[in-house]
């Protein structure tokens, strides 16, 4: 299959992104290695890097234009059966239909990996619903009926870990540098068993609550990491907490817990979540509300043991529920561009 894969791909281009590394562990990577390795050929095409380019001095808002104009010459040449967007805001919605006319047949797909309650996703998904064939984010539920459109469908999509990105095996490490890593972008507040709570906050509480825990938290009074250095941190670590903006959506998490469990890290997180479900009792710590996250920190930090076992079933489990080419194949099985899988998660395509 012929697939065109558009998003972000940061091609050196300035200022989209802090560095060049970013990429080291993106969804639209991910997919795409996984695509190639299941024999398909993959087209990139960096929409905000192609904008930049051509635009009079560098400008990113006036390359849009042509930035359309050269995604359809890309369709023309490639004649894609897929077409997958990542965040592809500069790609028009006039530009998609003009693709279909230049290869027909083809299916288009959105891939959202941000939380359902934020306004900008919301919009993002709201424009998107009746130009694309199927929308994949990383929520679960029937929210996701909301942002179905007249000729489309929207369903949820788990984050992926990729055996080239996280290639970490924490539970091996004999000296971890740290007992827990929390990594956070900014200082916004997260919720934790129902509650608002700012990052920075909580890292006070856990370091004033349990003293002596080795606590390294990238981003938060220090500059966040990026790149290799962020898969050391975590590879680095006993335990990773996975602190979601919104725990109480179903089945969403930050792309950062698969990220720790893929690294093999014992990771917590919080019990709203759902992933209970997916997880047995001894792979997942599962925390119930502060108290008992505490309480846990307490436990596996007295039995290492214990914790080195958990944290190895856990990434075991992980690869085999969440593999990029297994989470691929799925997104084709709800695209009807290949047979349909059996899988753990929810699957529903949901319609008006």
């Amino acid at each position: 299959m012929r697939i065109l894969n558009v998003g972000d791909f940061n091609w050196m281009t300035g200022r989209e992104r802090d560095t060049a590394n970013v990429d080291l562990f993106a969804i639209r990577q991910k997919l795409g290695r996984a695509a190639v390795r299941a024999g398909h050929m993959v087209v990139e095409f960096s929409d905000r890097a192609v904008s930049r380019t051509h635009a009079p001095f560098r400008i990113h808002r006036l390359g849009v234009r042509a930035c359309n104009a050269l995604f359809l010459r890309m369709v023309e040449e490639v004649r894609p059966e897929l077409i997958l967007l990542h965040f592809a805001d500069d790609i028009a919605n006039a530009t998609l239909d003009q693709a279909r006319q230049l290869s027909p047949g083809v299916r288009i797909a959105d891939v959202n990996i941000d939380p359902l309650p934020s306004p900008r996703t919301r919009a993002r998904l709201l424009m998107r619903r009746d130009a694309v064939d199927a929308t994949f984010v990383t929520t679960a539920g029937e929210t996701l009926r909301e942002f179905a459109g007249r000729r489309h469908f929207v369903a949820f999509m788990p984050n992926p870990v990729d055996a080239a990105v996280e290639t970490g095996r924490a539970f091996d490490n004999p000296a971890p540098a740290a007992d827990l890593v929390f990594p956070a972008g900014d200082d916004a507040p997260r919720q934790v068993a129902g509650r608002a709570v700012k990052p920075s906050n909580l890292v006070a509480d856990l370091r004033t609550s349990l003293p002596g825990l080795r606590l390294d938290s990238p981003g938060l009074g220090r500059p966040r990491l990026r790149g290799r250095a962020y898969f050391e941190a975590l590879e680095g670590a006993r335990m990773g907490l996975a602190l979601s903006r919104h725990s109480d959506q179903p089945l969403y998490a930050s792309d950062r817990m698969a990220h720790m469990l893929g690294s093999g890290l014992l990771t917590l997180t919080d019990a709203q979540t759902g992933f209970a479900d997916l997880y047995a009792p001894d792979e997942l710590a599962i925390y119930t509300d502060l108290d008992d996250l505490k309480r846990q920190l307490r436990r596996f930090i007295a039995d290492d043991e214990v914790r080195r076992a958990m944290a190895e079933r856990s990434w075991r489990r992980t690869f085999a529920l969440f593999e990029a080419g297994r989470v691929f194949a799925y997104l084709l099985g709800q695209l009807e561009l290949a047979a349909s899988a059996a899988v753990e998660w929810p699957c529903e395509r949901w319609r008006i």
